[in-house]
């Protein structure tokens, strides 16, 4: 299994956003990755909890879910997006990310993580 790593991604709010990744096994091969499940999340800091909705017995933690698909197993490519309806909502700024894998024997690690740099985009600007 790869160990996790670091990528900082870009996203512009307002426009749809997808980014492929791809797991490698320690000769650097591909991990074949079917039938694996991913799970990721963009968050405004980390450990960033809903202050109303938090009680001491549970923490509500506040991210915006990405939608997770493999791209190609065999190869081990994943794919994160958000649509243009998610991304719109966004405050320009630094976010922070994580995905995780539970893989086929249900053993969950965190594959990737990073920063997420959230820009505006003006529409006909170049």
């Amino acid at each position: 299994m790869s160990s996790q790593y670091q990528v900082n991604i870009a996203i512009s709010a307002g426009a749809d956003f997808a980014e492929e990744f791809y797991l490698a096994s320690p000769d650097k091969s591909p991990l074949n990755i079917t039938g694996c499940k991913f799970i990721g999340a963009l968050q405004k800091h980390p450990g960033a909890y809903n202050a109303i909705t938090t009680t001491s017995e549970e923490t509500d933690y506040v991210g915006i879910p990405f939608t997770t698909t493999v791209s190609d197993g065999v190869g081990g490519v994943y794919r994160v997006s958000l649509p243009k309806s998610v991304t719109s909502t966004l405050e320009e700024g630094k976010y922070v990310y994580s995905v995780s894998m539970t893989d086929v024997n249900g053993v969950s690690q965190e594959v990737v993580s990073g920063l997420a740099f959230v820009s505006i985009a003006f529409a006909g600007l170049l």
